[in-house]
């Protein structure tokens, strides 16, 4: 009886075996950066992602709060802020070949903290949020 069990759960097996083969995904060429990248610690990793997110956001926040001030380069500066919040995570992204979700976090909430602190010094320095049209 329990020599009858074990064939059938051999036959099972084989049977499962046959019905799902393992594909092994192909082998990606990996240059120098992404090497070094993908062999870095995950709590590493995100330490680099936070950091070089945050920093970002900021640069974001000074791009689009004093940057701005200026009539005849302020539009740039708007522009460059939109650039870098959207496009140099994926550019990143695609070139390291891994994700940077938590990168993208920490950029918004610098440029978050960026224009809440800018909003917080105009209001107690007495600075008027809207102007008078002339």
């Amino acid at each position: 009886m329990e020599n009858k069990d074990l064939q059938n759960t051999q036959l099972e097996q084989d049977n499962n075996e046959q019905e799902n083969p393992v594909v092994l995904p192909p082998q990606e060429d990996l240059d120098d950066l992404q090497t070094k990248v993908r062999n870095l610690p995950e709590a590493k990793w995100f330490l680099f992602q936070r950091i070089g997110g945050a920093v970002m956001g900021l640069l974001c926040g000074y791009l689009l709060t004093y940057f701005s001030a200026y009539e005849s380069i302020g539009l740039y500066g708007t522009i460059a802020a939109v650039l870098i919040a959207l496009l140099a995570p994926n550019m990143i992204e695609k070139r390291v070949k891994r994700p940077v979700q938590k990168g993208r976090f920490a950029l918004m909430i610098a440029l978050g903290v960026w224009l809440l602190g800018y909003l917080l010094i105009m209001l107690l320095s007495g600075t008027p949020l809207v102007g008078n049209p002339a």
